[in-house]
């Protein structure tokens, strides 16, 4: 797997895909090695969020990638740069938010579900945050993607 460190990120270019709110991780696309790369990166912010809510997230979302990893319908290619981001693998699309004009094909949703499926019976988590549109990407292939694993839930101890 190609992977990179802070280093590289700090010295490479970097397209901002999302700004965050106050606690939330900024979100970067970054070339690297001749792949696309999402990171999503606590370390600009204050102090309070990077160290406490930014470590905790970025770890917690990291296991759930980990877990993830082969499963259609979720980012591929995990790995932490450091304890304030992570990376994986950038695919082009768009968020469901985002496609008011565009046509789904009719495998769209059924894949959507199969991906949901999946991930509930082999990696057994739930994502926990599906009413937001914006993670839920459809890609330039028209498949279905979902992001945002920060929230997910193990469910393994569930009956």
């Amino acid at each position: 797997m190609l992977s990179f460190t802070r280093a590289d990120l700090e010295r490479g270019p970097r397209e901002v895909l999302s700004e965050g709110r106050w606690a939330n991780a900024l979100l970067y696309r970054f070339e690297h090695g001749g792949m696309s790369w999402v990171v999503k990166d606590f370390r600009a912010r204050g102090a309070l969020v990077r160290t406490l809510i930014g470590r905790f997230l970025i770890r917690r979302e990291f296991g759930a990638l980990r877990r993830l990893s082969g499963i259609p319908a979720t980012p591929q290619g995990a790995f932490r740069i450091d304890a304030h981001a992570l990376a994986y693998r950038y695919v082009p699309g768009h968020s469901l938010r985002g496609t008011r004009h565009v046509v789904f094909g009719p495998d769209f949703f059924p894949a959507l579900e199969r991906g949901l499926l999946a991930m509930h019976a082999r990696a057994r988590l739930a994502h926990f945050d599906l009413r937001n549109a914006k993670n839920i990407l459809m890609t330039d292939t028209g498949e279905p993607l979902l992001l945002d694993f920060q929230s997910a839930v193990g469910t393994g101890w569930m009956p």
